[in-house]
């Protein structure tokens, strides 16, 4: 008897909304390792059994074991691929938004570091920053910069004012 390596994903994994990754079994005709035959007959023990489609083709012997692990590496790192170039791609249409469109650098505005309560907010404003020690309104009042440097956002190269409570 052939022991599987079965390949578990978190629930969190599966619930991502991403473009799916070939079918096991079209990445196996692609490949030449099954002809449509096979693939319809494995399809259907499959479906008249609920054996997952793996052990349905290693039990023919259709594949081996190793075959199959590295066919669903190559899924999971397909699937790896794409869900990075859907974030990068996220994070490059909001700063293109934020900052008035690509290329468009004459005007970035900048970014408020604004502490809370809770935490920290970050505000996108429109023009230069504000100087150290001027007073800026946003909801909850109004709030001194104490410095004034580069985001602390990842690859964004406007300025950013940390703001702090009046004394």
């Amino acid at each position: 008897m052939i022991v599987l390596k079965r390949r578990r994903r978190s629930r969190d994994t599966e619930n991502v909304d991403m473009p799916r990754p070939m079918p096991l079994g079209q990445l196996m005709l692609q490949r030449g390792l099954l002809n449509e035959e096979q693939l319809e007959i494995a399809l259907a023990v499959h479906m008249s059994t609920g054996k997952p489609l793996d052990e349905v083709l290693v039990d023919h012997g259709w594949v081996n074991a190793q075959e199959l692990d590295e066919l669903l590496a190559q899924q999971d790192g397909a699937r790896g691929i794409e869900l990075l170039r859907t974030r990068v791609a996220e994070a490059e249409a909001e700063l293109e938004l934020e900052s008035g469109g690509p290329g468009d650098n004459s005007h970035p505005g900048h970014v408020l570091f604004v502490w809370t309560s809770s935490g920290y907010e970050l505000l996108v404003r429109a023009g230069d920053p504000p100087a150290v020690g001027e007073e800026v309104g946003v909801s909850g009042g109004l709030r001194i910069v104490t410095k004034v440097g580069p985001s602390p956002l990842p690859g964004d190269s406007r300025r950013c004012a940390f703001l702090d409570e009046p004394v």
